[in-house]
Formats: structure tokens, sequence, C-alpha cells
């Protein structure tokens, strides 16, 4: 009996993660079987090539996913280096929604960093309509600017980020022209750096 009331009292005391840790029925901490519940596609980390219809490969993935909080830029001479420290995970691309989709980062099967694109008829999706989909999910940003906003807590971290594309744009190209919602762990984040570094990134590791 008292057993059974401390596992209930530290169950109830376990911090929830913060709404920006979550968007729909897929989240930070989360299981893989989630993404693959919705007929996503999972890969080994450090395998090269596209992913999915976006032709995203492990590299520019780190980029897109771990950029905005890494120390510094991982360059392209660094690829080998990338799918090193990324083979102790795995990659996963799912769709959403109809205009939606989502690649994903785990560790342990763990979703670590997930980025969101949001596309229709191969066009990027209006800017305006995501930043307002995410302010209905997450609350207004800690931080905000024209072309990025933040959402921040010291262990989950997210974005909406707008690229700034001077003309509209088609096709397999439109993935990366339009707006995103970035989800990233901060811990995940610096231990891949740190793997990155260990496996041949130049310079020094730091935290994210």
């Amino acid at each position: 009996m008292i057993a059974g009331l401390v596992l209930l009292l530290q169950v109830s005391a376990a911090p929830s993660p913060p709404r920006w840790a979550v968007l729909g029925d897929i989240k930070l901490g989360g299981s893989i079987d989630d993404i693959l519940a919705k007929g996503g596609e999972c890969r080994p980390g450090d395998a090269a090539g596209p992913m999915g219809g976006a032709g995203v490969n492990t590299v520019m993935f780190v980029q897109m996913s771990f950029g905005y909080a890494l120390p510094h830029y991982h360059q392209p001479r660094d690829s080998a280096a990338i799918r090193r420290a990324l083979g102790v995970g795995t990659i996963c691309w799912a769709p959403l929604d109809s205009t939606s989709h989502a690649m994903v980062t785990a560790v342990n099967r763990k979703v670590v960093a997930i980025v969101v694109y949001f596309v229709k008829d191969s066009l990027p999706f209006p800017a305006d309509t995501v930043r307002r989909q995410a302010y209905a999910a997450w609350g207004r940003p800690t931080h905000h600017s024209p072309n990025l906003d933040t959402w921040s807590s010291p262990r989950y971290r997210s974005y909406f980020l707008k690229p700034d594309v001077p003309r509209r744009v088609y096709g397999p190209a439109a993935w990366f022209a339009g707006p995103r919602l970035i989800m990233l762990d901060i811990a995940a984040c610096t231990a891949f750096d740190a793997r990155a570094h260990r496996a041949g990134v130049d310079g020094e590791a730091g935290p994210c």
C-alpha cells in the first residue's frame, strides 16, 4: 500500500514537458512507434542519401533540426563525421496530415528532434497560417522576430522558421523554402555535437 502511494506521488510529481515539446500526437521524448503508427519510414541515422519525397540527407537534416541550437555551423566537409555521430540513432519520415510531414531523429528509439514541413499542391504553405497554428498550440513565443520565433525552456527548445525566399518555388524545393517548425531536446543536441567532434568535426564541442 505504502509502496503504491510512493509510486503514485513520484508519477504525479514528474514534470510535464512544456507545450512546445508536443505537436498533435508527436512529442519530444516519445517513442518512434508513434511515428511508425502514422505510416512513417525509419532508417539508421548514419544512412546516407535521400529520405522520403523531400530528398533530405542526414547532414542537411542536422543543420535544419539542430542548426539554430548548435554552438557552430557544421561544414559540408564534416559529412562523414556527422554520419558517424548520427549512427547511434534513427531518422524517420512520416506524413502528419495532407499539408505537413515530419522528419524525426531518435536515440534509443526516443524522439530527440523533429522538423515539420508544410507544403500543399507543391507550394510552401502560407507562413502566417503556420505561425498561427504554432501560437494556437504553444502560446506566444518566449522570443520573437519576423522570421524566427523561439519557445524555450532548460530542456526543450522549439522554433517557427520562415525562410527568407525572394520568389515562389515549386516541387521538391518547396520543402526547404517553406515555413517549418523545429523541435529539439537540448541535452540530445549537446550530446550530438560532442559525438560529432569525437568523430572528426573540426573545432571544439560546446553546449547547445
